[in-house]
């Protein structure tokens, strides 16, 4: 019986890697639109260089990715999404493209799923990457000039290496609870906005550590606290430890309570409790 559960097992992966196939565009596929609307789970849609209006679903299992990076491939759209993520799985991957979302709404729109985004650039749109109900993973990407770069409404998501500089919120959290770690948040106007119940790992580890910098508000904190299983209207604590705050004798800008001692030097390689000058001074007494 278990013979047999294993040949079913190996014949559909073998049918499904048969059977996948590669839309190239615009050279077997014009249109990107229609090109999406073809691609199933384990089907690639390769895109070359050039400049692609579009508003489109991408499904479950699709790959999507520019032949020759972020540089030279540009999707935009003037209005709603440009990319709509629905339900889709962690092998769903979106990769390699600069999307141009002015005037868009947002430019990745994921809801539920775990899909895998990385290596874009993300630019004027009022959300770069929005996530409700979505664990996706945030990989590599920049984010710029965005009203909200990364927002997420009841998603656990991974946030790691990104660039999110100069937007008026970096990171946006309602209710949510992503790993944000090693990324550089930095010159926006609230580098992480916590909202709701949220408990974001930020940092946490000399591994882990964010470089969180010359944000009006690196930590804007107004979430509440859980307790005993119960939500209430309480304003709960943000832990975010381990991070480097632009000095070895940081002045970081919070709203609220947040917990950010021990902080790293800017190689991440070193702990402070204190500032160095003053630990040193309190010796020499």
């Amino acid at each position: 019986m278990r013979f047999f559960a294993a040949a079913v097992v190996f014949l559909l992966l073998f049918q499904a890697a048969c059977f996948s196939k590669t839309i190239r565009v615009p050279h077997d596929e014009p249109d990107l639109r229609l090109a999406l609307r073809q691609a199933y789970h384990g089907d690639t849609v390769l895109v070359f260089p050039g400049k692609y209006r579009v508003q489109e679903r991408v499904r479950s299992g699709v790959t999507v990715i520019s032949a020759a990076g972020r540089d030279s491939t540009t999707l935009w759209n003037r209005r709603w999404h440009i990319l709509l993520l629905n339900d889709c799985d962690m092998e769903t991957l979106i990769s390699g493209f600069t999307f141009q979302g002015k005037g868009s709404n947002a430019c990745v729109v994921c809801t539920t799923g775990a899909p895998v985004i990385t290596d874009n650039v993300f630019l004027d749109s009022w959300d770069g990457v929005a996530l409700y109900g979505c664990n996706a993973f945030i990989k590599g990407n920049k984010f710029r000039g965005c009203n909200r770069a990364i927002h997420l409404d009841e998603s656990n998501a991974e946030i790691i290496e990104n660039e999110i500089v100069r937007n008026p919120d970096g990171i946006s959290l309602i209710s949510s609870s992503p790993v944000i770690a090693r990324n550089l948040i930095k010159s926006n106007g609230r580098g992480i906005l916590i909202l709701g119940h949220s408990y974001p790992v930020i940092g946490g580890s000399l591994q882990t550590a964010n470089e969180i910098v010359s944000n009006s508000f690196d930590i804007y904190n107004d979430g509440l606290r859980i307790e005993g299983g119960l939500f209430t209207d309480q304003r709960e604590v943000c832990v975010a430890t381990h991070n480097y705050w632009g000095s070895d004798c940081p002045k970081p800008r919070f709203r609220n309570d947040v917990v950010y001692i021990p902080w790293t030097n800017a190689a991440r390689d070193t702990l402070f409790n204190e500032c160095p000058e003053e630990a040193a001074e309190e010796r020499e007494e």
